[in-house]
């Protein structure tokens, strides 16, 4: 080794806190607290972890920094063991799915999901988990752990065996309940108030209950016969914390093929029970590496019984079962840790399968069927498996789709954020045959599973229930059998219920050969018994096989042995599966006698330090490994005391006598052991007397990387014998200069200097050329010492000049500074003044390093290396050939270590020891080889100073000279292959593949350009072959600026247009990663904050804010940065005029609405105050019925924050009266809740719609945080119905549903029940079945109870089973809904349940059950549901019971539309049709015919057109001359007035309408909208000035014309979602403002909804076309509004919000990709089978994703994107999740126009920098710094512009103004090498010309070809961008800028 240095005592870092902390007592003894280190050896990652685990304590430091205290004092239970590991982390998955950089302390486990750190803390049957980023987990074990060991993920946990017989009295006989008693028919009552009691001190061994329905009660109390646990497995494993304990399995057989999916064979077979897990590490496999693959895990156990050691191969096994595959998606949506007790289910997060879906008894698939129920005794397997585990016995369910049992039976993580004992009265269990989930009941602290007992529900159905709830809803718990533990499934051979999840394959055994006995009876677990370690030979260590040796060392300390065994891996090509390591035995050796050993790792080196003991009892501390020799370790003359690596070590400055002088002497003989191994050679040596740890670091390897590289580069070169003696030679070098005590200032360089020349200086010297003068020694002064221990005189001027210019180098490295070069461009004085004092001994660094090699050349280490028998290839005892060839390799694998650093402009050129020094001992090399080619080329490399170095240049004549080999250099390589194209110029061969290493950018080069050479050097192919040489950004901006420039020039031509088929990584090369970043950046939010809103001071909530009056919180500031986000959007989609802001103040209704009421002459004051009461109430109905319209514009706006309560507006029904502005109240005993029940009901929903989707943390807590005190509310009824249609009452756990409607509030019911319907829609999900069954009278069972439940409610439950089994075709509920609809009722009731609001309820359920599948009925045929329904809607009734199927008419009508939807089924069609004869439009309502007009156009769908002969040609004949001019208005005095003859023909002109409408729905089609204000206009003007004085005949005109234009109004919105359109908003304003007397509630809640679909998502969203969607606006804007605002008489008012199904986020948001900004650009797009393309500025709307082709910006400000639909269909899912596309600014370009529209752009345009000088604070930097004032004006704003990349956009990258910088100055420096590479740069600009000329003459005759066949020649700048990237365009430097580099060249040669 280099050196063994003291680094003081070495004490826990936490020890001092747990003093302070009392959890150890003063001067704590070693046995009170165990103390571990963790080391990781990951590059990169490398880093020390601490723990000490005192009693009840876990204590965690890193780096020697007290990090965190973890306490177990409330658990009651011992601290088994602590240890760190790695866990798949659930959100670092969601993350690395965005990330593409991961952060570095995540790795990827076997199943490719990111790892996170985690400390495990095993007490006696639990496991703590704490991820080091803060989440954690409690997993409960269903046994006592033993001990556990770290996996590379995860960890193996070992079981305590059984040694206790005697039978817990608590687990024999189960309590008896209060007040009960056992009987086979009461199961129901043992269930639901059994408590078992548990206690831990019996943990020894529980026994079975059989406790099943056919058990009597003669063995119901008999003891089980006692059954061993020897068939189950010892150890399992935990690989998630949020999954099942796992299986670790072995194969039975060695020659048995490796099982790659579980369950191969009949049952697993596991390792012997006496097998216990001491050791587990991951092995760096170096082929393996290579290709990416993973790495070889080692286990190691020990088995006591026999006395066997043997080791494993560990492999993680991948899952095949359908159930478990799915694991990824553990993680809940709405997944928060708990706070309650285990004994309390939760059902928020139960841990089901995320596919689970419950249904009606129906098992799940994959499930075997049920084995016998009874209990065999002689079935022993089965009891050792269930006692093993301390659980009971099941039925035979098969478990494939259960995992662990531990954490099924008690587990503290089910979450619920309730308080621990709010719903505790009365524990329920979950109900499943087919999916096991037992939960553990008991006390707190008897958390393992004890005896526990399961109902199960006779008719098979599966429930979640998990809390009280009210007698209403005790059917859904039904009981049936009682099977105990029966399900758990845990009774079979095969062990299927735990998944296999490791295999442990045998690699070879060893015995222990104890001759001590007790050994194997050892209490104490086997990990503390003995040490194991693994040392990974090095790559150059390899042998010829490729083999990689691993040596596995196992010291038993007891026995003073050590054990060595030798493994080989190798890949296994004829291996098939994903791991194709072979792991192979080697041989064994035993060393005995040693006391103690253990693994040393510095750096790249490990080898094994050994304790070992001769025979007279003598300790002697030794290196060893099988690739180095053996090596005694000298201590330090004194160990210091002090902790020299503590954060409170002050260090010996300060007082000389506290600090290094405190220090005891070693004695080897009182070393006891080596501890705690660490990072770069630290470990402690363990004092026998005192038992105190010194620290000491033993150097195996170089600290300075130029040393190391320098001897990688020798070790490549030389064979393997001697490469691997290089290490300890150096070593050995380094322990002679110390002995010699020669003055040396780095001992590491000097070591190596001697080596290289000793190399040569083999080769034979002639020594009648070389006088041996005497070597010099150290000067006996001062006070420091050197590296090498000399000591340095702090006042001599000639001791700080050696060290300021350390090596060969001739003036301090300081001075080549910008601010000291003064001195270098002085007279020559100044460099004199570095040079030795005349009268001193001046020997240079050579000539005194010649001296020192030629000394230990002569001493008894040189002459075993270089003498007569030397291993070196360059001594005498090697041949001729290979003395010489040897010599020649060292020497150019050093040069190419020298021209490598001439590609990394960021290895210094003069710090020590750089290139000079190198160069300078290549030079020396060089000179006494005589070759003269090299010797000219160095010295022109040497630094201008050099030449007075020469003069004590002692010359050495070398006896056996080598041939001398060509020159080469790196540049002028490069130069010859750029512009010359000829890859034949030559890299020195390189005949080690380790050599590569050491100058990766060469071979990054030399594979550059051997793909180049057979490519035909477009851009394009320059770029993808830098990608596949590995040339990566970060490497670009370390290269030469003239290496930079050409490979540049390919980058920016490429810039633009990128080609599609490019990969993620060659994107990033280019700088283009926002080419696909609608992809990866969709599933994340951006959590930056736009800098749209000016920066203020002043707080967002401030006080007054927070207090201010609760009605104006809806103006407040924005909850969330994502919200915030979404205004800015908003506010640049509306920021021409104020259109939204108006919409906003008209669906206001939290302040005082304002009229206008002119008094007449004639009024008295009493009169006039009474009008304006009048008006005022009137006005109140229309404000009433805003909130429904405003649902529809604030939708999916805003981001709660979770913390705060979410306010929902009320009502303001005060107004101010104009002229007089006088506020004028209502009647408030009018206006009461229950009197507007529905009013609030809207408000609610209003407000809960405004909830976006994709808020996070919607969940059961937070609900019932806004839940309203006891008494449920009507607004909050209404926001359980808007989180249920956005899909947040998914998560909600069940008891909270009970919770709502146990009380049967009517309003809350309705909310509920729709929601979770709308939130599970088409699940067919078994649970929300039986909800809504309970609350529908006609599906109850026979016989049951008649429920007093309101008519609404049952209408709910009817619509909520449509929603629920949505397209399924669902034969039972398709007969019961049909049932419903043509019901005849016995006797006609008061108040009938089935009105016509049910019935059409009915109609809309039988419609989405089979929506638009009227061509395919599949199982429906025979229930001829489309004769039923035809002959209901269409054909004449019976007189009896017309009154009563006359309220079936409409239902049947819609379910017709909904199931034959844009089916083209022509007779359906005419028979729903509305009757040729007019006659019989008599007998049918006006609004019928409406309906029915509509539902034949939604069957013929793609017959709709919208013109106006469409219109005309379908309506009947007797009315077409109405139409006709269709200018004019409806009552044409030429055709007469309209009358009540008239009304079919105003409803079915509103019917087609409505159907042009919907089939145009979202689109924004100009056409259409016109077409459709057309006919507004007919009806506006017939329903604007109603008579007060007309007839009966006239009012209903009236009224139907009125019924007609809310629904026009509602399809002309309809077609204009989202656009906030002028045109229909200024009509929809004047109708908003109607206050007459006869406009009822309904036409106001039309014209709202109208204005709110006009505003949807204000403007961020729109409808879409899909069958749900036009069902859903079938049903929201159903034709027949309310009279007032509580009619519900022909359509629940809750329907009227099902429009949310019919959304569709369209709006295109272009967001800069630095600044997270919205920014408009130009966008164009082109439809599907269309050649023309539509532009568009951005915020906007796009037209259906389906009818898009592409979308492309065109922006000259951005790069370009184009995004086409049509062959990247992931495209539009990944736009349905975000609808952001990322731009990213383009770099200032250098021509004038693109300039010059840049500065227009950034000036006037939104979201960009403004433009004026005071933005940019730097612009007087260019007129006061002479190199920037030359700068162009692009230039200058490339330099200013650097941040508008932004973060993620390699803000460091090279700008082409650094290049043109740093090249203008390479000129003035005159450096050979930078002007070799100007002479590179130089031709392939040349090159370059060339090209573009050739583009050029090909561009033209292509167009002389084009013109000779007649086509224009039109082309414009986008469509250039489109074309394939070629040379002639703009290069990265401009040609001006390098016609200047020329010409300052061709002066500084002038001169």
């Amino acid at each position: 080794m280099a050196s063994v240095t003291s680094l003081g005592l070495h004490q826990p870092t936490a020890l001092q806190y747990a003093i302070q902390e009392q959890l150890l007592p003063e001067n704590p003894p070693r046995s009170s607290y165990d103390w571990s280190i963790t080391v990781d050896h990951t590059p990169g990652e490398e880093g020390e972890d601490e723990l000490v685990v005192t009693k009840d304590a876990v204590i965690w430091s890193r780096g020697s920094v007290f990090r965190k205290c973890f306490g177990f004092k409330l658990e009651k239970e011992p601290i088994i063991q602590a240890l760190l590991t790695y866990f798949p982390d659930s959100e670092l998955e969601d993350d690395t799915k965005d990330d593409e950089p991961r952060r570095k302390r995540d790795r990827v486990g076997h199943d490719e999901r990111p790892l996170s750190k985690a400390l495990v803390v095993f007490l006696k049957t639990q496991a703590h988990v704490y991820f080091l980023d803060g989440t954690s987990h409690v997993v409960h074990m269903p046994f006592e752990v033993e001990s556990a060991c770290a996996a590379p993920q995860g960890v193996i946990i070992q079981r305590r065996q059984r040694t206790d017989t005697s039978l817990a009295a608590s687990l024999r006989f189960p309590r008896v309940p209060h007040n009960s008693f056992i009987s086979n028919l009461s199961p129901v009552s043992v269930r639901s108030s059994q408590q078992s009691t548990f206690t831990t001190e019996t943990l020894g061994k529980p026994k079975t209950l059989p406790l099943r329905l056919n058990a009597t009660f003669d063995n119901l109390w008999d003891t089980p016969e006692p059954k061993n646990d020897s068939q189950w497995p010892r150890l399992v494993a935990l690989t998630d914390p949020l999954l099942e304990l796992g299986l670790v399995v072995t194969q039975r057989d060695r020659s048995a093929k490796r099982k790659s999916s579980r369950g191969s064979e009949k049952s697993p077979s596991f390792l012997d029970r006496a097998e216990e897990i001491v050791h587990i590490e991951e092995i760096p496999h170096h082929q393996a590496c290579k290709k990416g693959k993973g790495k070889v895990v080692l286990a190691v156990t020990v088995n006591r019984e026999i006395c066997m050691y043997t080791v494993w191969k560990l492999t993680y096994l991948h899952n095949g079962d359908p159930f478990i595959n799915g694991r990824k998606a553990t993680k809940k949506t709405d997944r928060r840790r708990s706070s309650m007790q285990p004994g309390l289910p939760s059902g928020a997060t139960t841990p089901l399968h995320t596919t689970f879906k419950e249904s009606f008894g129906a098992p799940l698939p994959g499930k075997r069927s049920r084995k016998s129920e009874k209990i065999e005794k002689n079935d022993k397997t089965l009891a050792n498996l269930e006692t093993s585990l301390g659980i009971e016995k099941e039925s035979g369910v098969t478990r494939r789709t259960s995992r662990r049992v531990s954490s099924m039976l008690a587990r503290a993580d089910l979450s619920a954020s309730q308080d621990r004992t709010a719903f505790s009265e009365q524990p329920q269990i979950s109900n499943h045959p087919n999916a096991r989930r037992d939960t553990s009941h008991g006390s707190h602290r008897g958390r393992v599973s004890g005896v526990s007992f399961t109902g199960v529900s006779s008719h098979g159905v599966n429930t979640r229930l998990e809390a009280p709830v009210d007698t209403l809803l005790e059917e859904l718990r039904a009981g049936g059998d009682f099977e105990g533990f029966h399900t758990m499934g845990l009774d079979d051979h095969d062990f299927d219920g735990l998944t296999q999840e490791i295999m442990f394959t045998k690699i070879h055994s060893i015995p222990i050969e104890n001759s001590n006995v007790r050994y194997s009876l050892s209490k104490q677990p086997a990990r503390t018994q003995c040490k194991v370690f693994c040392l990974t030979g090095l790559e150059s260590m390899d042998d010829d096989y490729k083999r990689q040796q691993v040596l596995v060392g196992i010291q038993d300390p007891m026995e003073k042995r050590l054990q060595l065994l030798t493994l080989y891996l190798q890949t296994d090509k004829s291996s098939t599966g994903t791991d194709r390591t072979a792991v192979t035995f080697g041989q064994l050796r035993k060393a005995q006698n040693v006391i103690d050993s253990c693994k040393i790792v510095d750096g790249e080196m490990s080898m094994i330090l050994l304790l070992s003991q001769s025979t007279e009892g003598q300790r002697e501390l030794s290196l060893q490994a099988p690739w180095t020799q053996l090596a005694s370790v000298k201590l330090p003359p004194k160990l210091s005391l002090a902790n020299s690596r503590s954060l409170d070590y002050y260090g010996s400055l300060v007082n000389r006598d506290v600090g290094i002088r405190r220090a005891v002497t070693p004695v080897i003989g009182e070393i006891a052991g080596l501890h705690h191994p660490k990072l770069r050679g630290v470990v402690d040596i363990l004092d026998e007397d005192t038992q105190q740890h010194h620290q000491i670091r033993i150097q195996l390897q170089p600290t300075s990387p130029r040393v190391l590289k320098t001897l990688k580069a020798l070790r490549s070169a030389l064979p393997t014998s001697s490469g691997e003696r290089l290490i300890t030679n150096w070593w050995e070098i380094m322990t002679w200069l110390r002995q010699q005590d020669y003055e040396v200032i780095d001992i590491e360089w000097s070591a190596v200097v001697i080596q290289i020349f000793s190399i040569y200086l083999s080769l034979g010297v002639d020594e009648a050329t070389f006088v041996v003068e005497r070597t010099p020694r150290r000067r006996s002064r001062g006070f420091l010492r050197s590296s090498s221990g000399a000591q340095i005189d702090m006042s001599d001027w000639d001791a700080m000049n050696t060290y300021e210019s350390p090596g060969s180098l001739t003036h301090p490295s300081w001075m080549e500074n910008k601010a000291w070069q003064w001195t270098m461009e002085q007279d020559d004085s100044s460099l004199s003044m570095f040079l030795p004092s005349p009268g001193r001994d001046n020997t240079t660094f050579l000539s005194s390093h010649t001296k020192y090699a030629l000394a230990y050349m002569s001493s008894s280490q040189g002459d075993a290396a270089c003498g007569a028998n030397g291993y070196l290839p360059t001594s005498s005892s090697h041949d001729y050939l290979t003395r010489t060839r040897y010599a020649q390799d060292v020497f150019l694998a050093l040069h190419l270590l020298l021209e490598e650093q001439k590609l990394v402009i960021t290895s210094s050129y003069a710090s020590s020891p750089g290139s000079v020094d190198l160069r300078v001992v290549l030079l020396r090399v060089a000179s006494w080889l005589k070759w003269h080619e090299w010797i000219n080329s160095y010295e022109l490399e040497m630094p201008l100073d050099w030449a007075e170095q020469q003069s004590d240049s002692t010359d050495i004549s070398i006896s056996l000279i080598p041939p001398e080999p060509a020159y080469w250099n790196a540049f002028e390589w490069i130069r010859t292959s750029l512009a010359h194209e000829s890859p034949s110029a030559f890299v020195p061969p390189i005949r080690s593949a380790m050599a590569y290493s050491i100058v990766p950018r060469t071979k990054m080069f030399e594979d550059l350009f051997r793909t180049l050479s057979w490519r035909s050097r477009t851009p394009v192919d320059f770029v993808e072959a830098m990608h596949q040489s590995g040339i990566t950004p970060v490497i670009l901006e370390s290269l030469p600026e003239y290496v930079l420039v050409p490979l540049q020039d390919a980058i920016a031509q490429c810039q633009p247009a990128p080609p599609s088929t490019w990969s993620k990584e060659l994107l990033n090369l280019v700088n283009r990663s926002d080419v696909g970043s609608v992809l990866t950046r969709s599933t994340r939010l951006h959590i930056r904050s736009t800098n749209v809103l000016a920066p203020t001071h002043v707080a967002s909530w401030d006080f007054n804010s927070l207090c201010q009056n609760i009605t104006e919180f809806n103006d407040g500031p924005s909850d969330d940065i994502a919200e915030s986000d979404k205004q800015a959007v908003i506010r640049a989609i509306f920021k021409e005029d104020r259109r939204l802001d108006e919409t906003k103040a008209m669906l206001n209704t939290t302040k005082p609405r304002i009229m206008r009421l002119d008094p007449l002459p004639e009024w008295t004051e009493a009169y006039y105050l009474e009008q304006q009461k009048e008006m005022v109430t009137r006005l109140a109905n229309n404000t009433l019925s805003i909130p429904s319209g405003r649902a529809l514009m604030n939708y999916g706006l805003r981001f709660p924050l979770l913390t705060q309560k979410f306010h929902i507006n009320g009502f303001v029904l005060n107004c101010t009266v104009k002229p007089n502005n006088v506020t004028v109240g209502v009647d408030k005993s009018l206006f009461t809740e229950e009197k507007i029940a529905w009013a609030f009901f809207h408000a609610g929903v209003a407000g809960g719609l405004s909830i976006s989707r994709q808020a996070k943390g919607i969940d059961t807590s937070w609900i019932l945080y806004n839940k309203p005190g006891n008494d449920l509310s009507n607004r909050h009824a209404g926001f359980l119905l808007a989180l249920g249609l956005n899909g947040h009452l998914k998560g909600v756990a069940k008891w909270v549903a009970f919770k709502y409607l146990t009380p049967k509030h009517t309003m809350t019911s309705i909310g509920l029940l729709l929601g979770l319907a709308a939130s599970y829609i088409g699940t067919m999900d078994s649970l929300i079945t039986r909800l809504l069954s309970v609350h529908v009278t006609r599906m109850l069972p026979r016989g049951a109870a008649e429920l007093n439940l309101s008519p609404l409610t049952q209408t709910t439950g009817i619509m909520g089973i449509g929603l629920l089994y949505c397209n399924s075709q669902h034969r039972r509920m398709s007969e019961i809904m049909m049932s419903e609809i043509e019901h005849v009722e016995v006797e006609d009731d008061e108040e009938p349940l089935r009105t016509e609001c049910y019935r059409l309820a009915a109609g809309f359920a039988l419609g989405f059950i089979n929506l638009g599948k009227g061509t395919d009925l599949k199982g429906l045929h025979d229930m001829r549901i489309t004769e039923k329904l035809l002959t209901l809607a269409s054909a004449t009734k019976k007189a009896e019971h017309v009154h009563i199927l006359d309220r079936s008419t409409a239902a049947s009508v819609v379910a017709i539309a909904l199931i034959y939807m844009k089916s083209e089924d022509h007779i359906v069609a005419r028979k729903i049709d509305v009757p040729d004869a007019p006659l019989q439009f008599d007998y049918i309502r006006p609004d019928i015919l409406l309906l029915r007009t509509v539902a034949k156009h939604l069957i013929l769908w793609s017959e709709i057109e919208p013109t106006h002969e469409w219109v005309r040609k379908n309506l009947p004949r007797r009315y077409h001359a109405r139409l006709q001019p269709p200018l004019y208005p409806l009552d044409l005095p030429a055709r007469g007035p309209l009358n009540s003859t008239h009304l079919p023909f105003l409803t079915i002109l509103a019917g087609l309408c409505w159907a042009i409408a919907l089939r145009y729905a979202g689109s924004g089609n100009l056409k259409v909208r016109e077409l459709l204000l057309s006919y507004i206009r007919k009806y506006y003007g017939q329903c604007r000035h109603p008579n007060p004085k007309a007839s009966f005949d006239d009012r209903t005109v009236q009224v139907t014309a009125c019924m007609c234009l809310n629904v026009v109004a509602l399809s002309c919105a309809t077609v204009m979602a989202g656009t906030c359109d002028l045109e229909v908003l200024r009509f929809l304003r004047s109708l908003h403002s109607r206050n007459d007397p006869d406009t009822t509630y309904g036409s106001h809640m039309a014209i709202h909804m109208a204005m709110g679909a006009l505003s949807l998502g204000c403007g961020t969203q729109t409808f879409n076309t899909s069958n749900l969607a036009i069902a859903s606006l079938l049903v929201a804007f159903y034709p027949v509004f309310p009279d007032s605002v509580q009619d519900n008489k022909s359509h629940l008012q809750a329907f009227r919000h099902f429009w949310v199904l019919a959304t569709d986020p369209r709006c295109l948001v272009t967001k800069d990709v630095a600044t997270n900004a919205p920014v408009s650009i130009p966008v164009a797009i082109r439809l599907k089978n269309s050649t023309e393309e539509e532009g568009r500025m951005t915020p906007c709307l796009l037209p259906p994703l389906s009818d898009i082709q592409t979308v492309r910006t065109i922006s000259p400000e951005f790069w370009n994107l184009e995004l086409d639909f049509e062959s990247h269909p992931e495209y539009a899912e990944a736009f349905k999740r975000s609808q952001a596309l990322y731009v990213r600014r383009r770099p200032v370009s250098d021509s004038p126009f693109a300039t010059t529209m840049l500065a227009l752009g950034r000036q006037g345009g939104f979201g960009g920098l403004p433009a004026d000088a005071a933005s940019q604070p730097l612009e007087w930097l260019f007129d006061d710094v002479p190199s920037l004032n030359k700068l162009t004006h692009a230039e200058r704003g490339t330099v200013l512009d650097r941040g508008v990349g932004g973060p993620d956009v390699s803000n460091s990258s090279v700008s082409a103004v650094d290049a043109r910088l740093a090249l203008e100055d390479i000129v003035q420096s005159g450096n050979r090498d930078d002007l070799l590479g100007l002479k590179g740069l130089f031709e392939w600009e040349e090159w370059r010309a060339g090209k573009t000329q050739e583009e050029e003459k090909e561009k033209h005759k292509e167009r002389e070809k084009e013109r000779g066949e007649g086509k224009e020649d039109e082309m414009t700048d986008v469509d250039n961008e489109k074309k394939e990237p070629h040379w002639s365009g703009e290069g990265w430097l401009r040609e001006s800028i390098v016609e200047g580099l020329k010409g300052a060249v061709w002066l500084a040669g002038r001169e």
